[in-house]
């Protein structure tokens, strides 16, 4: 028997009968938009996909979204059009109706009837059976305590405004407030990817003032960029964001969608916080000072549903600010955001829109200290010192970690004019010092890495000439350009190693990375990883792969496609029945669902030259699935003529699996290492 969800539906009619006329029409519209007559009871389709409702009464004064009780009389179409009182129906729908996705389960909740007039979605319940098939967040309130170092007290966090500030002032808002011990640094929701602040160098620049404030106090403040971007550069721009250091992202689910974030959330490789914005969402909502019947309540779409797409905060607009939410529709957010909902965590309520610091404690007495606090404007034009005013926040919050424990200072914030004393003892600003220097040597890391690495023999030259070198002057035949990042979105360049020289192919600050030499579905092979798997927002992956003589990769098939182009040595390519030869300069395309491998043209010997290739294939794929090569060559073989050769490679390759086997190792791990594809999971949980 199939399970259920119920949503709760606000109905203004002007009695019961009226309002039941609105239910049964809803019931309808909602699942199958037709009439009662072509769908009548009895049969199966009205008794398993027609929703029903199982109650209709006048709306709990209690449930009301004003501060103060209101009267039925009062909740009239502000229109005069005498519409009448307000009526709760909890409607039941089958859990197949929503097909175990989001952007159908909200379709059947609300889709048609969103059009109409005098219906609002109140509340909504999911069977543990729906429930299970979203991950909802995966941090949660206890998670983002846990990456921000932050295990009691309200959370903090600020943003980065405002639009049309260039990116070193960004950067250095964001180094003042992880410096003054703010949480959670966001970009503006209004930061995208404008000329004067392009993402990419917005996130790299930021990212690294946080993590420079970071190693100078020892706290574990997070930056989070907008991933406000065309449908096709979110994914994208979210794993940029994560390899440049980024520690949360920020996502604006009216406008790039529910279902996206939901998406991002799910991703394994990802795993950072979610936190989730507003922005648009205004348009869907109902209540308000005018107790408008329409839309979704707050507690829906600001608490449940972006928890349920898996953000671990919700922003939206406190009660007394700019934005005329009341203190009754802010606690339903919160109910929204902790609530049971099967085995999902709770989430951080983040109120804010136009606070105040003086607001702060008055918010704290409402919201408890599961919150993470937000306040923009305030804070930056609280005094010119932005330390000094994260600081004062912390304090008006009932923080004590008013610095962090790399700091030496460790004096109470008094009042907004906060000055840290210094310290009388030598030995005290001496470790100061001495941090300091620590902290600079740590945000160079990475460039003095790469300038004291080696690089086909010009490493020494290339340091000498910017040692020795300035603006203006021209480098000596020879000196070469400073050594590009290996790790990270940043534009790079791998030569061939130094011993590469002798025909054989190896990259320099690339390791080798082995297989077993002996799997059992695959035998002799190697792996270059080049390009898409050290940080750069690549949508593909491009690998260096060699065969032994006598090897061969894994026998498969798989949903994503690959390209192919030999470089080294000669091989053969199985596509399908047939086996096509592989030479340097040769191309080969894999299509979806083909059966292919790639193996070595020589003999089993052992001699001769390894055969390599260049492999482009998709980041985000599907697992393959591997091919008995006895099977198939036998259905091959029923079918066409086959080629020289064939028959003896793909039966030598089914004794080997066998005897694999018998010698205890187990094919099943062979496969996942031994692909060429190298599977990697998708995005999903």
């Amino acid at each position: 028997m199939s399970s259920h969800f119920r949503v709760t539906y606000a109905v203004s009619a002007p009695d019961e009968p009226g309002a039941r006329v609105i239910v049964d029409a809803l019931c309808l519209e909602q699942t199958v938009e037709l009439p009662l007559a072509l769908v009548p009871p009895g049969t199966w389709i009205h008794d398993h996909v027609v929703a029903k409702c199982e109650s209709l009464r006048p709306y709990p004064a209690s449930h009301e979204p004003s501060d103060a009780p209101v009267d039925l009389d009062d909740l009239r179409d502000p229109g005069g059009g005498g519409v009448g009182a307000r009526w709760e129906a909890v409607v039941r729908y089958s859990d197949d109706t929503a097909g175990g996705e989001l952007p159908q389960l909200l379709n059947v909740i609300f889709g048609n009837t969103s059009i109409k007039e005098h219906v609002m979605v109140m509340d909504l319940v999911l069977s543990p059976a729906l429930l299970g098939k979203f991950l909802g967040p995966r941090f949660g309130t206890r998670g983002l305590r846990q990456v921000c170092g932050v295990p009691v007290g309200p959370m903090l966090m600020t943003a980065l405004k405002p639009m049309g500030t260039g990116v070193a002032q960004l950067a250095e808002m964001a180094y003042a407030f992880a410096k003054g011990g703010i949480d959670v640094i966001k970009d503006d929701h209004g930061l995208a990817n404008q000329r004067y602040a392009p993402f990419e160098e917005r996130v790299r620049a930021c990212a690294a003032a946080v993590r420079r404030a970071n190693a100078e106090t020892g706290r574990r403040c997070v930056y989070a960029p907008c991933l406000n971007a065309p449908a096709h550069l979110v994914v994208q721009r979210a794993k940029f964001a994560k390899a440049a250091g980024a520690g949360a992202v920020l996502m604006i689910p009216g406008i790039t969608g529910l279902d996206t974030m939901r998406h991002l959330a799910e991703d394994p490789d990802f795993n950072l916080p979610v936190i989730s914005h507003p922005a648009i969402l205004g348009a869907m909502l109902g209540g308000g000072s005018q107790h408008a019947v329409r839309g979704f309540s707050h507690k829906v779409l600001l608490g449940i549903l972006p928890r349920l797409a898996g953000a671990d905060a919700t922003i939206f607009p406190n009660f007394g600010g700019r934005f005329g939410f009341s203190e009754v529709e802010c606690r339903g957010i919160v109910e929204g955001c902790t609530g049971a909902m099967g085995s999902m965590p709770a989430i951080m309520p983040s109120p804010g829109g136009g606070m105040t610091m003086e607001k702060v404690r008055a918010m704290g007495d409402v919201y408890g200290d599961d919150v993470l606090l937000l306040i923009g404007g305030s804070l930056i034009g609280h005094t010119p010192d932005l330390v000094t005013n994260a600081r004062f926040f912390l304090d008006v919050a009932g923080r004590r970690d008013l610095y962090g424990p790399l700091e030496v200072t460790h004096q109470p914030v008094l009042s907004p004019a906060l000055t840290p004393a210094s310290s009388s003892s030598a030995e005290a600003r001496e470790l100061v010092t001495l941090r300091r220097q620590y902290a600079a040597m740590e945000t160079k890391l990475e460039q003095l890495t790469a300038m004291v690495m080696s690089n086909s023999g010009g490493s020494q030259s290339s340091v000498a000439a910017e040692a020795g070198s300035g603006a203006g002057t021209t480098l000596p035949p020879g000196a070469h350009a400073p050594l590009t990042p290996v790790d990270g979105n940043y534009s790079k360049v791998f030569h061939r190693a130094p011993d590469a020289t002798d025909g054989g192919w190896a990259w320099a600050r690339i390791p080798q990375e082995m297989y077993k030499q002996d799997g059992g579905s695959f035998k002799g092979c190697s792996r270059y990883e080049l390009l898409g798997k050290r940080g750069e927002s690549t949508v593909f992956q491009v690998r260096y792969f060699e065969v032994a003589p006598g090897g061969w990769t894994t026998l498969e098939h798989h949903r994503h496609e690959h390209a192919v182009v030999g470089v080294r040595g000669t091989g053969e390519i199985q596509l399908g029945p047939h086996v096509y030869p592989l030479a340097p300069g040769d191309v080969a395309y894999t299509a979806p669902g083909d059966t292919h491998q790639l193996r070595h043209a020589g003999g089993g010997d052992g001699a001769g030259e390894p055969f390599g290739f260049i492999c482009v294939v998709a980041t985000d794929r599907d697992r393959p699935v591997e091919v008995d090569p006895k099977e198939f060559v036998d259905q091959c073989g029923a079918q066409h003529a086959l080629q020289y050769n064939m028959r003896a490679a793909l039966e030598g390759q089914a004794a080997h699996r066998a005897a694999h086997v018998a010698a205890g190792a187990g094919a099943e791990a062979a496969v996942e290492q031994g692909s060429a594809c190298e599977w990697k999971p998708k995005s999903k949980r």
